[in-house]
Protein backbone atom coordinates (compact mmCIF):
# COMPACT_ATOMS: atom_id res chain seq x y z
CA UNK A 1 0.00 0.00 0.00
CA UNK A 2 1.33 3.45 -0.88
CA UNK A 3 1.64 5.82 2.10
CA UNK A 4 -0.25 9.10 1.87
CA UNK A 5 1.29 12.29 3.17
CA UNK A 6 -0.22 15.54 4.38
CA UNK A 7 1.99 18.59 4.88
CA UNK A 8 0.96 21.28 7.34
CA UNK A 9 1.90 24.92 6.88
CA UNK A 10 2.22 25.33 10.66
CA UNK A 11 5.81 25.11 11.74
CA UNK A 12 7.29 26.29 8.43
CA UNK A 13 7.70 29.89 9.56
CA UNK A 14 11.00 30.61 11.23
CA UNK A 15 10.66 32.15 14.67
CA UNK A 16 13.86 33.99 15.46
CA UNK A 17 13.29 34.13 19.23
CA UNK A 18 12.55 30.42 19.62
CA UNK A 19 15.36 29.52 17.22
CA UNK A 20 17.79 31.59 19.25
CA UNK A 21 16.72 30.18 22.62
CA UNK A 22 16.55 26.58 21.40
CA UNK A 23 20.21 26.49 20.30
CA UNK A 24 21.42 26.14 23.88
CA UNK A 25 18.79 23.64 25.05
CA UNK A 26 18.81 19.88 25.50
CA UNK A 27 16.66 17.89 23.06
CA UNK A 28 14.29 14.96 23.50
CA UNK A 29 13.60 12.79 20.47
CA UNK A 30 10.60 10.54 21.10
CA UNK A 31 9.38 7.80 18.75
CA UNK A 32 6.03 6.63 20.12
CA UNK A 33 3.58 3.91 19.10
CA UNK A 34 0.23 3.53 20.86
CA UNK A 35 -1.66 0.23 20.76
CA UNK A 36 -5.25 0.93 21.77
CA UNK A 37 -6.03 -2.80 22.08
CA UNK A 38 -3.58 -3.12 24.99
CA UNK A 39 -3.42 0.54 26.09
CA UNK A 40 0.36 0.34 25.89
CA UNK A 41 2.53 3.15 24.57
CA UNK A 42 5.87 1.88 23.27
CA UNK A 43 8.58 4.51 23.24
CA UNK A 44 12.14 5.03 22.13
CA UNK A 45 13.65 8.14 23.71
CA UNK A 46 16.92 9.73 22.66
CA UNK A 47 17.99 12.56 24.93
CA UNK A 48 20.77 14.90 23.86
CA UNK A 49 21.73 16.59 27.09
CA UNK A 50 23.84 19.70 27.56
CA UNK A 51 25.08 20.17 31.11
CA UNK A 52 23.97 23.72 31.87
CA UNK A 53 24.81 23.40 35.57
CA UNK A 54 27.89 24.71 37.30
CA UNK A 55 28.50 21.23 38.73
CA UNK A 56 30.20 18.21 37.22
CA UNK A 57 27.69 15.34 36.94
CA UNK A 58 28.28 11.62 37.44
CA UNK A 59 24.65 10.57 36.90
CA UNK A 60 21.47 11.76 35.25
CA UNK A 61 18.14 11.11 36.96
CA UNK A 62 14.79 10.92 35.20
CA UNK A 63 11.30 11.09 36.71
CA UNK A 64 9.10 8.05 36.03
CA UNK A 65 5.74 9.68 36.73
CA UNK A 66 3.51 6.86 35.38
CA UNK A 67 4.71 4.61 38.22
CA UNK A 68 2.59 6.68 40.60
CA UNK A 69 -0.41 4.90 39.04
CA UNK A 70 0.81 1.44 40.15
CA UNK A 71 -1.39 -0.62 42.41
CA UNK A 72 1.31 -0.73 45.11
CA UNK A 73 2.43 2.90 44.82
CA UNK A 74 3.17 4.65 48.12
CA UNK A 75 2.18 8.06 46.77
CA UNK A 76 -1.02 8.20 44.75
CA UNK A 77 -1.87 11.00 42.27
CA UNK A 78 -5.56 10.51 43.11
CA UNK A 79 -6.96 11.52 46.49
CA UNK A 80 -9.63 9.58 48.36
CA UNK A 81 -12.13 12.39 47.73
CA UNK A 82 -11.69 12.22 43.95
CA UNK A 83 -11.11 8.48 43.57
CA UNK A 84 -14.63 7.59 42.40
CA UNK A 85 -14.58 10.27 39.71
CA UNK A 86 -11.06 9.41 38.61
CA UNK A 87 -11.77 5.66 38.50
CA UNK A 88 -15.48 5.39 37.54
CA UNK A 89 -14.96 1.72 36.57
CA UNK A 90 -12.88 0.82 39.62
CA UNK A 91 -9.14 1.01 40.12
CA UNK A 92 -7.02 0.47 37.02
CA UNK A 93 -3.25 0.23 37.12
CA UNK A 94 -0.80 2.27 35.10
CA UNK A 95 2.99 2.10 35.04
CA UNK A 96 6.14 2.52 32.98
CA UNK A 97 8.62 -0.29 32.31
CA UNK A 98 12.16 0.66 31.29
CA UNK A 99 13.35 -1.93 28.78
CA UNK A 100 16.89 -0.69 28.14
CA UNK A 101 19.22 2.25 28.70
CA UNK A 102 22.35 3.25 26.83
CA UNK A 103 24.76 6.16 27.18
CA UNK A 104 26.54 7.27 24.01
CA UNK A 105 25.50 3.97 22.38
CA UNK A 106 26.84 1.81 25.22
CA UNK A 107 24.27 -0.31 27.10
CA UNK A 108 24.17 0.10 30.86
CA UNK A 109 22.14 -1.68 33.58
CA UNK A 110 18.68 -0.28 34.29
CA UNK A 111 18.62 1.24 37.79
CA UNK A 112 15.29 2.28 39.32
CA UNK A 113 15.40 4.35 42.51
CA UNK A 114 13.56 7.02 44.44
CA UNK A 115 11.13 6.62 47.31
CA UNK A 116 8.53 4.92 45.13
CA UNK A 117 10.20 3.44 42.03
CA UNK A 118 9.81 6.92 40.61
CA UNK A 119 13.34 7.66 39.37
CA UNK A 120 15.51 6.22 36.61
CA UNK A 121 19.17 6.64 37.59
CA UNK A 122 21.58 6.70 34.67
CA UNK A 123 25.27 6.28 35.53
CA UNK A 124 27.65 8.12 33.21
CA UNK A 125 30.86 6.43 32.09
CA UNK A 126 32.73 9.71 32.42
CA UNK A 127 32.10 12.82 34.47
CA UNK A 128 30.09 15.40 32.58
CA UNK A 129 31.60 18.84 32.99
CA UNK A 130 29.65 22.09 32.61
CA UNK A 131 28.92 22.66 28.93
CA UNK A 132 29.63 19.04 27.98
CA UNK A 133 27.13 16.91 26.07
CA UNK A 134 25.95 13.32 26.33
CA UNK A 135 23.33 11.18 24.61
CA UNK A 136 21.05 8.88 26.61
CA UNK A 137 18.76 6.39 24.89
CA UNK A 138 15.84 4.82 26.75
CA UNK A 139 13.38 2.23 25.52
CA UNK A 140 10.18 2.02 27.54
CA UNK A 141 6.61 0.79 27.63
CA UNK A 142 3.90 2.76 29.40
CA UNK A 143 0.62 1.14 30.42
CA UNK A 144 -2.22 3.64 30.37
CA UNK A 145 -4.72 3.22 33.25
CA UNK A 146 -8.48 3.57 32.87
CA UNK A 147 -8.39 6.81 34.84
CA UNK A 148 -9.70 10.32 34.19
CA UNK A 149 -6.39 11.96 34.93
CA UNK A 150 -3.36 13.60 33.35
CA UNK A 151 -2.14 10.15 32.38
CA UNK A 152 -4.99 7.77 31.63
CA UNK A 153 -8.01 7.14 29.44
CA UNK A 154 -11.71 7.68 29.91
CA UNK A 155 -14.86 7.34 27.88
CA UNK A 156 -13.80 9.93 25.30
CA UNK A 157 -10.08 10.64 25.45
CA UNK A 158 -6.66 9.10 25.97
CA UNK A 159 -4.54 11.57 27.96
CA UNK A 160 -0.76 11.42 27.74
CA UNK A 161 0.58 13.90 30.27
CA UNK A 162 3.85 13.22 32.14
CA UNK A 163 4.17 9.88 30.35
CA UNK A 164 7.87 9.60 29.44
CA UNK A 165 11.17 9.68 31.38
CA UNK A 166 11.95 13.38 31.87
CA UNK A 167 15.15 14.71 33.39
CA UNK A 168 14.87 15.81 36.98
CA UNK A 169 15.85 19.37 37.85
CA UNK A 170 19.35 19.51 39.36
CA UNK A 171 19.79 22.04 42.17
CA UNK A 172 22.32 22.58 44.95
CA UNK A 173 24.16 19.36 44.22
CA UNK A 174 21.10 17.10 44.06
CA UNK A 175 18.35 16.03 41.71
CA UNK A 176 14.83 16.94 42.75
CA UNK A 177 13.02 13.68 43.55
CA UNK A 178 9.61 15.06 44.51
CA UNK A 179 6.98 12.34 44.49
CA UNK A 180 3.88 12.52 42.33
CA UNK A 181 1.19 12.95 45.00
CA UNK A 182 -2.43 14.08 44.89
CA UNK A 183 -1.67 17.67 45.88
CA UNK A 184 -1.09 20.13 43.10
CA UNK A 185 1.12 19.76 40.04
CA UNK A 186 4.40 18.32 41.39
CA UNK A 187 6.35 18.81 38.18
CA UNK A 188 9.48 20.90 37.74
CA UNK A 189 11.66 20.94 34.63
CA UNK A 190 13.87 23.06 32.42
CA UNK A 191 13.10 24.20 28.90
CA UNK A 192 13.99 21.68 26.19
CA UNK A 193 13.39 20.99 22.51
CA UNK A 194 11.24 18.08 21.34
CA UNK A 195 11.22 16.09 18.10
CA UNK A 196 8.38 13.57 18.31
CA UNK A 197 6.70 10.99 16.11
CA UNK A 198 3.43 9.44 17.25
CA UNK A 199 1.93 6.39 15.57
CA UNK A 200 -1.64 5.32 16.35
CA UNK A 201 -4.81 3.97 14.71
CA UNK A 202 -5.82 6.27 11.89
CA UNK A 203 -9.29 6.92 13.32
CA UNK A 204 -7.74 8.85 16.21
CA UNK A 205 -7.51 12.64 16.16
CA UNK A 206 -4.30 13.92 17.77
CA UNK A 207 -3.85 17.09 19.85
CA UNK A 208 -0.31 17.82 20.98
CA UNK A 209 2.29 20.24 22.21
CA UNK A 210 4.25 21.85 19.36
CA UNK A 211 3.82 22.03 15.60
CA UNK A 212 2.42 18.99 13.80
CA UNK A 213 4.60 19.14 10.69
CA UNK A 214 3.28 16.25 8.61
CA UNK A 215 1.48 12.92 8.77
CA UNK A 216 1.80 9.64 6.91
CA UNK A 217 -0.85 6.92 6.76
CA UNK A 218 -0.37 3.24 5.97
CA UNK A 219 -2.16 -0.01 6.82
CA UNK A 220 -4.68 1.63 9.14
CA UNK A 221 -2.01 3.53 11.09
CA UNK A 222 -1.12 7.22 11.06
CA UNK A 223 2.26 8.63 12.04
CA UNK A 224 2.53 12.31 12.95
CA UNK A 225 5.81 14.20 13.12
CA UNK A 226 5.96 17.03 15.64
CA UNK A 227 8.48 19.72 16.52
CA UNK A 228 8.42 21.83 19.67
CA UNK A 229 11.14 24.35 20.46
CA UNK A 230 11.80 25.75 23.92
CA UNK A 231 9.00 24.16 25.92
CA UNK A 232 8.99 22.84 29.48
CA UNK A 233 7.24 19.50 28.80
CA UNK A 234 5.44 17.56 26.09
CA UNK A 235 1.90 16.16 26.19
CA UNK A 236 -0.70 14.85 23.78
CA UNK A 237 -4.31 13.65 23.71
CA UNK A 238 -5.97 11.11 21.40
CA UNK A 239 -9.68 10.73 20.72
CA UNK A 240 -11.92 9.16 18.11
CA UNK A 241 -14.64 11.67 18.99
CA UNK A 242 -12.83 14.97 18.49
CA UNK A 243 -14.12 17.69 16.25
CA UNK A 244 -11.63 20.48 15.61
CA UNK A 245 -12.10 24.16 14.84
CA UNK A 246 -9.25 26.57 14.20
CA UNK A 247 -8.70 30.31 14.19
CA UNK A 248 -5.62 32.52 14.18
CA UNK A 249 -4.64 34.99 16.88
CA UNK A 250 -1.80 37.07 15.51
CA UNK A 251 0.90 34.62 14.46
CA UNK A 252 -0.60 31.78 16.53
CA UNK A 253 -2.94 29.08 15.24
CA UNK A 254 -5.43 28.32 18.01
CA UNK A 255 -7.22 24.97 17.85
CA UNK A 256 -10.16 23.71 19.89
CA UNK A 257 -10.56 19.92 20.14
CA UNK A 258 -13.97 19.02 21.49
CA UNK A 259 -17.00 16.76 21.69
CA UNK A 260 -20.47 17.57 23.02
CA UNK A 261 -20.08 21.35 22.96
CA UNK A 262 -22.94 23.37 21.50
CA UNK A 263 -20.90 26.53 22.12
CA UNK A 264 -17.70 25.38 20.43
CA UNK A 265 -17.00 28.66 18.64
CA UNK A 266 -17.51 30.59 21.87
CA UNK A 267 -15.15 28.23 23.70
CA UNK A 268 -12.49 28.75 21.04
CA UNK A 269 -12.99 32.50 21.16
CA UNK A 270 -12.44 32.54 24.93
CA UNK A 271 -9.03 30.96 24.39
CA UNK A 272 -8.19 33.47 21.67
CA UNK A 273 -9.31 36.41 23.81
CA UNK A 274 -7.28 35.10 26.75
CA UNK A 275 -4.20 34.61 24.57
CA UNK A 276 -4.49 38.16 23.22
CA UNK A 277 -5.20 39.69 26.63
CA UNK A 278 -2.22 38.08 28.34
CA UNK A 279 0.07 38.87 25.41
CA UNK A 280 -0.88 42.53 25.80
CA UNK A 281 -0.61 42.52 29.59
CA UNK A 282 2.56 40.49 30.16
CA UNK A 283 4.44 39.87 26.93
CA UNK A 284 3.93 38.21 23.58
CA UNK A 285 3.08 34.51 23.30
CA UNK A 286 5.96 33.34 21.05
CA UNK A 287 4.65 30.01 19.77
CA UNK A 288 2.89 29.17 16.52
CA UNK A 289 0.28 26.87 18.07
CA UNK A 290 -2.04 26.72 21.05
CA UNK A 291 -4.50 23.84 21.56
CA UNK A 292 -7.49 23.82 23.90
CA UNK A 293 -8.53 20.22 24.47
CA UNK A 294 -11.71 18.94 26.07
CA UNK A 295 -10.87 15.77 28.00
CA UNK A 296 -11.98 13.23 30.55
CA UNK A 297 -10.23 14.81 33.53
CA UNK A 298 -11.05 14.61 37.22
CA UNK A 299 -10.05 18.21 37.94
CA UNK A 300 -11.04 21.41 36.16
CA UNK A 301 -8.08 21.60 33.84
CA UNK A 302 -4.36 21.07 33.39
CA UNK A 303 -1.64 23.07 31.69
CA UNK A 304 1.04 21.85 29.33
CA UNK A 305 3.11 23.86 26.84
CA UNK A 306 0.98 24.88 23.84
CA UNK A 307 -1.80 22.55 25.07
CA UNK A 308 -4.31 22.56 27.93
CA UNK A 309 -6.82 20.04 29.25
CA UNK A 310 -10.32 21.37 29.91
CA UNK A 311 -12.42 18.90 31.89
CA UNK A 312 -15.73 17.71 30.47
CA UNK A 313 -16.86 17.49 34.10
CA UNK A 314 -17.41 21.25 34.45
CA UNK A 315 -21.07 21.52 35.42
CA UNK A 316 -21.62 25.13 34.34
CA UNK A 317 -20.51 26.58 31.03
CA UNK A 318 -19.26 29.74 32.75
CA UNK A 319 -16.94 27.49 34.80
CA UNK A 320 -15.75 25.85 31.57
CA UNK A 321 -14.85 29.27 30.15
CA UNK A 322 -13.12 30.20 33.40
CA UNK A 323 -10.95 27.09 33.17
CA UNK A 324 -9.99 27.94 29.59
CA UNK A 325 -8.86 31.40 30.71
CA UNK A 326 -7.01 30.06 33.76
CA UNK A 327 -5.13 27.37 31.85
CA UNK A 328 -4.26 29.86 29.12
CA UNK A 329 -2.64 32.13 31.72
CA UNK A 330 -0.43 29.18 32.67
CA UNK A 331 1.27 29.50 29.29
CA UNK A 332 2.95 32.54 30.88
CA UNK A 333 3.12 31.43 34.53
CA UNK A 334 4.41 27.86 34.28
CA UNK A 335 5.73 27.37 30.77
CA UNK A 336 7.36 30.63 29.65
CA UNK A 337 8.28 31.68 33.18
CA UNK A 338 8.98 28.50 35.08
CA UNK A 339 9.05 28.04 38.84
CA UNK A 340 9.37 25.22 41.32
CA UNK A 341 5.72 24.18 41.60
CA UNK A 342 6.70 21.60 44.22
CA UNK A 343 7.95 24.27 46.65
CA UNK A 344 6.42 27.57 45.51
CA UNK A 345 3.10 26.63 43.93
CA UNK A 346 1.67 30.07 44.73
CA UNK A 347 4.07 31.57 42.19
CA UNK A 348 2.26 29.98 39.28
CA UNK A 349 -1.19 29.03 40.61
CA UNK A 350 -1.80 32.14 42.69
CA UNK A 351 -0.58 34.44 39.93
CA UNK A 352 -2.56 32.49 37.34
CA UNK A 353 -5.72 32.86 39.43
CA UNK A 354 -5.22 36.60 39.69
CA UNK A 355 -4.36 36.83 35.98
CA UNK A 356 -7.71 35.19 35.31
CA UNK A 357 -9.42 37.97 37.24
CA UNK A 358 -7.41 40.52 35.25
CA UNK A 359 -8.79 38.94 32.08
CA UNK A 360 -12.35 39.61 33.26
CA UNK A 361 -11.47 43.11 34.37
CA UNK A 362 -10.09 44.07 30.95
CA UNK A 363 -12.83 42.26 29.01
CA UNK A 364 -15.78 43.35 31.13
CA UNK A 365 -18.22 44.02 28.31
CA UNK A 366 -17.71 40.67 26.60
CA UNK A 367 -17.20 38.62 29.77
CA UNK A 368 -19.14 40.37 32.54
CA UNK A 369 -17.98 39.30 35.97
CA UNK A 370 -17.77 41.15 39.26
CA UNK A 371 -14.14 40.48 40.15
CA UNK A 372 -14.40 42.32 43.48
CA UNK A 373 -17.30 40.08 44.45
CA UNK A 374 -15.18 37.06 43.49
CA UNK A 375 -12.33 38.27 45.70
CA UNK A 376 -14.68 38.91 48.62
CA UNK A 377 -16.04 35.39 48.21
CA UNK A 378 -12.47 34.04 48.19
CA UNK A 379 -11.70 35.88 51.40
CA UNK A 380 -14.88 34.59 53.08
CA UNK A 381 -14.19 30.99 52.10
CA UNK A 382 -10.55 31.26 53.19
CA UNK A 383 -11.48 32.64 56.62
CA UNK A 384 -14.11 29.92 57.03
CA UNK A 385 -11.58 27.24 56.13
CA UNK A 386 -9.12 28.78 58.58
CA UNK A 387 -11.71 28.73 61.38
CA UNK A 388 -12.62 25.09 60.69
CA UNK A 389 -8.95 24.05 60.78
CA UNK A 390 -8.42 25.89 64.06
CA UNK A 391 -11.46 24.26 65.64
CA UNK A 392 -10.44 20.77 64.50
CA UNK A 393 -6.64 20.90 64.81
CA UNK A 394 -6.19 23.80 67.21
CA UNK A 395 -4.11 25.77 64.69
CA UNK A 396 -3.95 26.81 61.06
CA UNK A 397 -0.77 27.10 59.00
CA UNK A 398 -1.23 29.70 56.25
CA UNK A 399 2.39 29.72 55.06
CA UNK A 400 2.50 29.48 51.28
CA UNK A 401 6.04 28.28 50.47
CA UNK A 402 6.07 24.59 51.37
CA UNK A 403 6.34 21.33 49.49
CA UNK A 404 3.13 20.13 47.89
CA UNK A 405 3.46 16.83 49.74
CA UNK A 406 3.54 18.67 53.08
CA UNK A 407 -0.05 19.84 52.75
CA UNK A 408 -2.44 17.76 54.83
CA UNK A 409 -4.88 17.35 51.94
CA UNK A 410 -5.62 18.52 48.44
CA UNK A 411 -8.22 20.84 49.99
CA UNK A 412 -5.60 22.54 52.16
CA UNK A 413 -3.34 22.83 49.12
CA UNK A 414 -6.15 24.48 47.15
CA UNK A 415 -6.97 27.01 49.86
CA UNK A 416 -3.36 28.02 50.46
CA UNK A 417 -2.15 28.02 46.86
CA UNK A 418 -5.17 29.22 44.88
CA UNK A 419 -7.38 31.08 47.35
CA UNK A 420 -4.74 32.67 49.57
CA UNK A 421 -2.59 33.09 46.47
CA UNK A 422 -5.18 35.20 44.65
CA UNK A 423 -5.77 37.26 47.82
CA UNK A 424 -2.03 37.90 48.05
CA UNK A 425 -1.74 39.20 44.50
CA UNK A 426 -4.84 41.34 44.97
CA UNK A 427 -3.27 42.88 48.08
CA UNK A 428 0.00 43.34 46.20
CA UNK A 429 -1.76 45.25 43.42
CA UNK A 430 -3.57 47.36 45.98
CA UNK A 431 -0.24 48.11 47.67
CA UNK A 432 1.72 49.15 44.57
CA UNK A 433 -1.11 50.37 42.34
CA UNK A 434 -2.54 48.85 39.16
CA UNK A 435 -0.09 50.60 36.81
CA UNK A 436 3.00 49.52 38.73
CA UNK A 437 1.59 46.05 39.22
CA UNK A 438 1.26 45.43 35.48
CA UNK A 439 4.65 47.04 34.82
CA UNK A 440 6.27 44.77 37.40
CA UNK A 441 4.70 41.66 35.86
CA UNK A 442 5.92 42.75 32.42
CA UNK A 443 9.41 43.15 33.87
CA UNK A 444 9.19 39.80 35.68
CA UNK A 445 8.10 38.08 32.47
CA UNK A 446 10.78 39.66 30.29
CA UNK A 447 13.55 39.03 32.83
CA UNK A 448 12.66 35.39 33.49
CA UNK A 449 11.22 34.18 30.18
CA UNK A 450 12.43 30.66 29.29
CA UNK A 451 14.07 30.45 32.73
CA UNK A 452 13.24 29.27 36.26
CA UNK A 453 12.14 32.08 38.56
CA UNK A 454 12.37 32.03 42.36
CA UNK A 455 10.47 34.20 44.84
CA UNK A 456 13.41 36.62 45.03
CA UNK A 457 13.16 37.16 41.26
CA UNK A 458 9.53 38.22 41.56
CA UNK A 459 10.33 40.46 44.52
CA UNK A 460 13.18 42.04 42.57
CA UNK A 461 10.91 43.00 39.67
CA UNK A 462 8.45 44.71 42.00
CA UNK A 463 11.27 46.52 43.78
CA UNK A 464 12.78 47.74 40.51
CA UNK A 465 9.45 49.10 39.25
CA UNK A 466 8.21 50.59 42.53
CA UNK A 467 11.66 51.66 43.81
CA UNK A 468 10.60 50.31 47.20
CA UNK A 469 11.71 47.56 49.55
CA UNK A 470 9.09 44.86 49.00
CA UNK A 471 10.77 42.05 50.93
CA UNK A 472 8.80 42.43 54.17
CA UNK A 473 5.50 42.69 52.30
CA UNK A 474 6.14 39.45 50.40
CA UNK A 475 7.46 37.70 53.51
CA UNK A 476 4.36 38.54 55.55
CA UNK A 477 2.26 36.57 53.07
CA UNK A 478 4.72 33.82 52.21
CA UNK A 479 5.32 32.96 55.87
CA UNK A 480 1.62 33.22 56.75
CA UNK A 481 2.07 36.10 59.22
CA UNK A 482 -0.32 38.46 57.47
CA UNK A 483 -3.62 38.94 59.31
CA UNK A 484 -6.73 38.61 57.16
CA UNK A 485 -10.18 39.76 58.15
CA UNK A 486 -13.49 40.33 56.41
CA UNK A 487 -14.31 43.95 55.67
CA UNK A 488 -17.63 45.05 57.14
Amino acid sequence: MVASFTLSIAGCRVDNELDSVSKDLSTYTLNLDFDSSTNILSGAESFDYINSNDNTLKTLEFHLYPNAFRGDAKYRPVSTLTSDRAYPNGFSEGKIDIKSVSVDDKNIPVEIGGDDQNMLIVALAEELYPGDKVNVQIEFESLLPNCNHRYGYGQNTYNFGNFYPILSKYEQGNYKRDNYGANGDPFYSDMSNYNVTITCDDDFVLASTGNQLFTSSQNGKTTTTISAKAVRDFAFVLSKKFSVITQTAGKTTVKYYYYDDDNAQQSLQAGIDALNTFSNLFGEYPYETYSIVKTNFVHGGMEYPNLVYISDGCEKYEDYINVIVHETAHQWWYNLVGSNACEYAWMDEGLTEFSTLLFYRYNQEKYPKDTRESLNASLSSFLLFSDVCKSVYGKFDSSMSRNVNDFASDMEYTYITYVEGVLFFDNLEENVGEKNFIKALKHYFKKNKFQIAKPEDMISSFEIITKRDMQSFFNSWITGKVILQQCK
